[in-house]
C-alpha cells in the first residue's frame, strides 16, 4: 500500500493483484471508510509493485500495469509494459468535490463500448447513456426505464485493451458515460470518500475473471434449480396447488419447482402460514417431494406491526428495526399495510433472520425467494391504491401516470419509493440510509443463504433475490422482477441479462411469458423458446391474469412448450459444467458476443448471444415473423436441427417457424446431455450424449451429486472432452483430470449430424467418422 498527494486529499493505493489496483481518496485527509460490503479485502495479500518518485509524479510499475500519478496538475495515468495508454483522468478532474457528493472523471479514448452496470434496459452498449445506480421498485419495465432493482457500479470497458473500473459505493450515484461530452465520461456520488478499482485484461473475459475474483463468485447450485420453475402470484391454496403438480405429470412436462407467492401467509407475514389456504402445509411439502417438485416460499423484509405476532414482538425488544434518527422506529406501508423493517447492517439481525427459516426448512423447503427487498416502500396512499386497484378492480398491471420529465425529476421519484433518506443503520447507528440503501438486499439475501447453511450442513439452498449489488452472485439467483407480457419485455430480456451476465452474475433470468398482463400464445412459446437459455428458467405471472402454465394456451403451444422444456433438460449437464466455470472464474453463461469473438463488428448484433462457448442463441422477438436475419461470427456454424454448415462473418436469413426458435453450434462443439426426465433425479443416468460438430474443440465437463456441499471436499469429477481432425478423419479424446465421484455415467453416446454410435465411458483418443 501507497499513500500519496492528490487535489489537497490524501490517496491510498493498494495492489490486490498485478492487474487489480484499488485507488481510495480520503475525506479532509482522513479516511473512515474501513468497510466493503462485497469485497473482503483481508481474503487478498497485497503483489508487489516498484515504485519511485520524480518532481513530476509517482510512479508504480507491476508486471502488467505501469501507473502514473502526477503532482501538478493532480492527474492519474494507466498504461500497460508496452507503453500503451489505458486510462487516463480527463484534465485534473480525477477528484472532484462538489455539492453534496464526488465525480471522478475520465478520458474518452479507446473504448468502443461500455458494458455491465448490473440489471439494465435499453441498448447493451451503454456509451453516450447515463445510468443511475439507486436500488428502485419499478414494475413499469419501458425500453429506456432506469433503474431497476438491483445496481452494480462496475462496467467493462471494450477495446483492444479491454478494462473494468468498479466503484464501491453503496450510496446513491450514477454514470454519465459520454451523455454531456464526448470527450469524457464520469462518475457521481453522493458517498463520503471515492473508492474505486481498476481492473485490467486486457480481454473481456479477463476483466470479468478478474472482477469476479474481486467481488466473489457463485457456488453450485443445486441441480434441480436448473430445471423448469412455474410460479403465479399466487398459487394461493393446496387444491391449486396440488393441481397444477398432478397435471404437470400427468403430461409429462418435466418440472422441479413450485412458487408459494405472498397469499400463502397469514396476512402477509412472513414466517407464517395461513392454514384456511393451506391447512395441511407440511403434508403437501412431502407429498410434492415425493412427485419430484421443490417448493419455493417469497420471503419480504417487510414485518407486519401487529401486538400480536411473534416476529414483530422479537424485533420490537431486541431492537431489530430500522429506525429515523430521533431513535422511533420507522414505520411504512407494504403488502401487510403497516411495516416495520429488520436492520440488516447489524449481524444479530442478519444471525435472527437467518434462523427464522428453520421451520420451513426443517419441513422440507429447499428455496426461498427474496423479494421487494430494494427495499420497496408504497407510502399510505400507495398502499390502500395498490389494494383496491388489484384486489377490488383487479387490474393486471400498475398505472404509470407519473412519468420522469428529465433527470432530476426521475432521482426525486425513485428516493420517494424507498425508506426515508435519513432513516439509520447499524450497531452505533452510523450508517445512514442514503449512503447504504443498495446495499440493503444483498445483505437481506446473505442473511438467508448464511442462515440456511447453518441450519442445514449437507444441502445446497436456492436462494433468488430481486434486489441486489456487486457480490449478490455468492448468496443468490437473480430475476429481473415485473416485466410485463410484451414484445418490447421479451426482447430487452435479450439485452439486460448480457449487461448482467457481463457485471460478474452467471444465474439469471427473466418471467417467462411476462408478468404484468395477459400473455398471448405466439409470445409465450416464443418466450418459452428463448428462456430454455436463461440460466434460471421460471414462467411466472401476476395478480388477475391469465393461467400461464404450458397447457394454458392449446395443443399446440403446449406440444411446443414441452419440447423445448425436454430440450433444456436434455442440456442439464452442458448447464451445469458451465457453472463449474463461473464457480471458478465468474464465466457467465450467457455470454455476449464480446466475450467469445475478439471482433469489433459483434458489438452490433445484441439481439443474438451465445449460451456457453458453443450455443448461438438467435431469438424470435417480433409478433408473426417466421423468420430473421441472423449474424453468424467467424468460424463454421452448423444449425443446431438440420446440421447444415455455414461460413461465419456474415449475416444469413433462416427460416424460424413458431415451432423453431435458430440456433447454431460452433465448429468443434462438444454438448453434453442427459435423457429427458420428469424432474432432475428422476432417472439415473447412466448414458451421457455428445452432440459433436466437426472440427477442433475442447470442453470441461464438470459433475457431482448434485445436491450436498461434498463438492468442497473434492468429491467431483472433472473430464475433459477435446476433439481434433487427423489425415481428414475426426477424433474425440477424453481424459480425466479429476475422479472425486462415483459416476452413474457409464456409457458415452456420440452424436454428429451424419453418426450416432456409443462406447464406454473411459480415456483414450476415438474415430468418431
Amino acid at each position: 500500500m501507497e499513500i500519496v498527494e492528490y487535489n489537497n486529499e490524501l490517496l491510498k493505493i493498494e495492489f490486490i493483484t498485478s492487474k487489480i489496483v484499488r485507488f481510495h481518496f480520503s475525506k479532509d485527509r482522513i479516511w473512515k471508510k474501513n468497510y466493503s460490503f462485497c469485497v473482503n479485502l483481508e481474503k487478498f495479500k497485497e503483489v508487489d509493485c516498484e515504485h519511485r518518485e520524480d518532481n513530476r509524479a509517482h510512479y508504480f510499475l507491476t508486471s502488467d500495469l505501469d501507473i502514473r500519478i502526477y503532482k501538478n496538475p493532480s492527474k492519474i495515468q494507466i498504461y500497460d509494459r508496452k507503453g500503451n495508454l489505458i486510462i487516463s483522468d480527463y484534465m485534473d478532474l480525477g477528484y472532484v468535490k462538489k455539492g453534496n457528493g464526488i465525480y471522478s472523471y475520465k478520458e474518452m479514448g479507446r473504448e468502443k463500448a461500455f458494458l455491465g452496470f448490473g440489471e439494465r434496459l435499453g441498448s447493451l452498449n451503454k456509451k453516450g447513456k447515463k445510468i443511475i445506480n439507486w436500488n428502485t421498485d419499478e414494475p413499469n419495465h419501458e425500453f429506456e426505464r432506469d433503474p431497476l432493482y438491483q445496481s452494480h457500479p462496475f462496467f467493462l470497458a471494450y477495446s483492444d485493451l479491454s478494462y473494468g473500473l468498479f466503484y464501491d459505493s453503496t450510496a446513491f450515484s450514477y454514470f454519465d458515460m459520454g451523455f454531456e461530452s464526448k470527450n469524457y465520461y464520469y462518475f457521481f456520488t453522493e458517498d463520503d470518500e471515492l473508492d474505486y478499482y481498476f481492473i485490467f485484461g486486457p480481454s473481456p473475459k479477463e476483466v470479468i475473471e478478474n472482477y469476479t475474483y474481486l467481488t466473489g463468485r457463485c457456488y453450485m447450485p443445486p441441480l434441480w434449480s436448473l430445471g423448469l420453475h412455474q410460479s403465479r402470484w399466487s398459487y394461493d391454496s393446496e387444491d391449486k396447488v396440488y393441481k397444477i403438480a398432478e397435471l404437470f405429470r400427468k403430461k409429462n412436462i418435466p418440472c422441479d419447482a413450485l412458487y408459494l407467492d405472498i397469499d400463502y401467509m397469514e396476512g402477509y407475514r412472513v414466517f407464517t402460514v395461513n392454514r384456511k389456504r393451506f391447512p395441511n402445509f407440511e403434508k403437501m411439502i412431502e407429498d410434492l417431494k415425493k412427485l419430484g417438485f421443490k417448493v419455493v416460499i417469497i420471503i419480504d423484509p417487510g414485518i407486519k406491526v401487529d401486538k400480536k405476532y411473534k416476529i414483530y414482538i422479537e424485533g420490537l425488544k431486541d431492537g431489530l428495526f430500522c429506525k429515523k434518527r430521533t431513535g422511533e422506529i420507522f414505520v411504512g406501508y407494504v403488502w401487510p399495510g403497516k411495516t416495520v423493517f429488520p436492520d440488516f447492517f447489524k449481524e444479530k439481525v442478519r444471525k435472527w433472520w437467518g434462523e427464522k427459516h428453520k421451520w420451513f426448512i426443517d419441513n422440507g423447503i429447499y428455496g426461498f425467494w427474496n423479494d421487494m427487498n430494494e427495499p420497496s416502500n408504497f407510502s399510505k396512499f400507495g398502499y390502500y391504491m395498490m389494494k383496491l386497484l388489484f384486489h377490488v378492480f383487479h387490474f393486471k398491471e400498475p398505472p404509470d401516470p407519473f412519468k420522469a420529465k428529465n433527470f432530476e425529476e426521475r432521482i426525486k421519484q425513485i428516493k420517494e419509493k424507498t425508506l426515508p433518506q435519513d432513516v439509520v443503520h447499524g450497531d452505533d447507528e452510523i450508517f445512514i440510509h442514503n449512503k447504504v440503501h443498495n446495499v440493503y438486499g444483498l445483505l437481506m439475501t446473505k442473511s438467508t443463504f448464511e442462515g440456511f447453511r447453518k441450519i442445514n450442513k449437507e444441502v445446497r439452498p436456492f436462494i433468488l433475490s430481486r434486489a441486489g449489488f456487486s457480490g449478490i452472485q455468492k448468496y443468490s439467483a437473480v430475476w429481473c422482477g415485473d416485466n410485463k407480457s410484451t414484445w418490447e419485455n421479451l426482447y430487452s430480456s435479450i439485452v439486460t441479462l448480457q449487461n448482467l451476465s457481463i457485471s460478474g452474475v452467471p444465474f439469471v433470468g427473466e418471467d417467462v411469458g411476462g408478468f404484468w398482463r395477459d400473455c398471448e400464445k405466439e409470445l409465450f412459446i416464443r418466450w418459452i423458446q428463448l428462456g430454455v437459455f436463461y440460466p434460471f428458467f421460471r414462467i411466472h405471472t401476476a395478480k388477475n391474469t391469465r393461467d400461464q402454465e404450458p397447457w394454458s394456451f392449446g395443443e399446440e403451444i403446449e406440444k411446443i412448450t414441452k419440447e423445448y422444456i425436454n430440450l433444456r433438460y436434455q442440456l442439464i449437464p452442458y448447464i451445469y459444467s458451465l457453472f463449474y466455470e463461473a464457480k471458478e472464474k465468474g464465466i457467465p453463461l450467457i455470454r455476449s458476443f464480446i466475450l467469445e469473438f475478439q471482433d469489433e463488428e459483434v458489438l452490433s448484433h445484441e439481439d443474438e448471444f451465445m449460451f456457453g462457448p458453443f450455443i448461438l442463441v438467435a431469438p424470435v422477438y417480433l409478433r408473426g415473423k417466421r423468420e430473421r436475419e441472423v449474424y453468424l461470427p467467424k468460424g463454421f456454424w452448423f444449425d443446431f436441427y438440420t446440421g447444415k454448415r455455414y461460413r461465419g462473418g456474415s449475416i444469413i436469413k433462416v427460416f424460424a417457424p413458431l415451432n423453431r426458435i435458430p440456433l447454431f453450434l460452433k465448429e468443434g462443439s462438444i454438448i453434453p446431455m442427459w435423457n429427458v426426465q420428469n424432474y432432475v433425479g428422476e432417472k439415473k443416468q447412466e448414458n451421457l450424449y455428445l452432440k459433436i460438430t466437426q472440427g477442433e474443440g475442447k470442453f470441461l465437463y464438470y459433475e457431482d451429486d448434485g445436491v450436498s456441499w461434498n463438492y468442497e471436499k473434492g468429491e467431483f469429477n472433472l473430464i475433459e472432452f477435446y476433439t481434433f481432425m487427423k489425415d481428414g478423419n475426426q477424433y474425440l479424446g477424453i481424459k480425466f483430470l479429476k475422479k472425486g465421484y462415483e459416476s452413474s455415467i457409464k456409457k458415452i453416446i456420440v452424436k454428429t449430424f451424419k453418426k450416432e454410435f456409443s462406447f464406454e465411458l473411459k480415456e483414450g483418443e476415438f474415430l468418431i467418422t
